[in-house]
């Protein structure tokens, strides 16, 4: 069972001042980054059903279910993506007959049984230690047993679909609307003897109190300085070793407060990550570990009919994927598992860090 103490943000502050002191001998890159989303594999091959439909055929098929004959259903859909299907199709979730929002109540209606991964490739990481049927193999590190249940239960849907180094449309987009108004998040490296080759190097993930600047292509602008945030809630320090130029990290609880808009919070348990460090300076990587699938799954429901349309994402079939592919953290009384497994890309360029001083690190970790 996962569970997170209390006293987490204090033993991570100062985890981050002890770490640090113990890495200051050797070299320190710093970065910002750039993108985060969930992390997209090869995916004609893992979508031999296809992709699911989009939000016009999401709900015609939920109108017909309710009865509705072609003809109405035609007047009601005529001024698509508005129309008077839409309290309709809010709430076609039934209890006891009667109509209820089906966002707030996915159970409500059947399961429309969502196209699902099916193939074996997937980033990620083997999580539980085992090579079982339905995990798959990370394309980049030829890892099996790799654990990504999230991708299986959203990656058929289209706008999470991409071919890297393609972005999926709408994961993209979760980043990019929050970029220009939510403190950028923040990467640091310290104790880098030897950049392709170092059995012991130290990284923090973090936030800054600044935001980001853009540069002419739409991208966080490089070489930019950021103040680090002395709060400690998203203060992550971890150990890590680098081997032929690829950073990998312990396991960890990896924990960041994000745009309450999109995701009230990251909340990672057996973090572990990779990242490459490429000749131009930048990072790429994934993270990966367990989460717990309904707060990812109310970023969604919270929006209604518009967040249904716009990402054209059947939200009850997302529910229902979600708790089907879920493979972790079991409720005791319900025995039904509440944490999911998943990866996600991270892209990342290099940045000065303007730390605060030790006093108020120890502050914020008090």
């Amino acid at each position: 069972m996962f569970t997170r103490s209390l006293f987490a943000p204090v033993l991570t502050g100062i985890a981050a001042l002890t770490l640090a002191g113990t890495a200051m001998a050797g070299e320190t890159r710093s970065y910002v980054v750039n993108m985060f989303h969930v992390a997209t594999a090869h995916v004609g091959a893992n979508c031999p059903d296809g992709l699911n439909p989009l939000s016009d055929e999401i709900f015609k098929h939920e109108l017909r279910r309710l009865g509705y004959p072609s003809r109405e259903i035609e007047t009601l859909m005529k001024d698509f993506p508005n129309g008077a299907y839409i309290p309709i199709t809010t709430n076609r979730g039934r209890v006891n007959g009667q109509a209820v929002n089906v966002y707030a109540n996915p159970w409500t209606q059947p399961d429309p049984k969502l196209n699902t991964v099916k193939g074996t490739t997937g980033f990620g990481f083997n999580l539980d230690g085992k090579v079982s049927p339905g995990d798959f193999i990370d394309p980049e590190t030829k890892e099996k047993g790799v654990d990504n249940q999230l991708w299986r239960a959203v990656g058929c849907i289209q706008n999470f679909a991409a071919m890297p180094p393609d972005k999926p449309i709408y994961a993209f987009g979760q980043w990019d609307l929050t970029r220009d108004s939510a403190p950028a998040w923040l990467i640091q490296i310290s104790g880098i003897d030897n950049p392709v080759n170092d059995d012991d190097v130290t990284v923090m993930i973090d936030k800054s109190v600044d935001i980001i600047s853009r540069d002419g292509s739409g991208e966080v602008m490089r070489d930019t300085t950021f103040r680090l945030d002395p709060n400690s809630r998203s203060r992550n320090v971890v150990r890590g070793r680098i081997k032929d130029g690829m950073l990998t990290t312990d396991v960890w609880d990896m924990y960041m407060v994000t745009d309450p808009k999109l995701l009230p919070y990251l909340d990672l348990r057996q973090a572990r990550l990779r990242f490459k460090l490429n000749e131009d300076g930048s990072l790429t990587g994934v993270v990966g570990g367990y989460y717990d699938w309904w707060p990812f799954y109310w970023t969604f429901a919270q929006g209604g009919w518009v967040i249904e349309h716009a990402t054209g994402i059947d939200v009850p079939g997302l529910y229902y994927a979600l708790k089907k592919m879920a493979d972790a953290n079991p409720d005791p009384k319900t025995g039904e598992n509440r944490s999911i497994s998943t990866a996600y890309s991270i892209e990342a360029f290099p940045a000065v860090i303007s730390s605060p001083g030790t006093k108020e690190l120890a502050d914020a970790g008090q």
